[in-house]
């Protein structure tokens, strides 16, 4: 039982197909603004660094809220301010990156609008 030629993906392909994945997802994990500072001292606030805001950590945060409408809170110490940011974060990078591939060029207000968002609000609640 012989296979037909060209149906099976050889591991060079397989291989240059991974990197062709790999850099296609790196290149839009582009980073818009400055970073952020971190903290020194214990009252500091824990910024998010922009590389954390992934779809994988957006769909996170969505999942968490649902389950605390979906399921029922689990007491009055719910922090939703996180998956919230989590979210937000996440839109503002995936439209940055839209729109920089649809017109090849930046959105300014919105990235000046993020970029503020990184700095006042985008920090760990606890």
């Amino acid at each position: 039982m012989g296979q037909q030629e060209g149906t099976t993906m050889r591991p060079i392909q397989i291989f240059a197909l991974s990197m062709i994945i790999g850099f296609a997802c790196t290149a839009v994990a582009k980073d818009y603004c400055p970073k952020v500072p971190e903290a020194k001292k214990e009252r500091d606030p824990w910024h998010i660094t922009e590389s954390a805001f992934t779809k994988e950590a957006a769909n996170k945060a969505l999942k968490e809220l649902s389950a605390q409408i979906n399921e029922g809170v689990s007491g009055r110490d719910f922090l939703i301010e996180d998956d919230l940011n989590m979210i937000k974060g996440y839109l503002y990078r995936a439209y940055l990156a839209q729109h920089e591939k649809d017109f090849n060029s930046e959105d300014a207000d919105l990235k000046k609008e993020f970029c503020d968002f990184l700095k006042t609000q985008a920090y760990v609640h606890h």
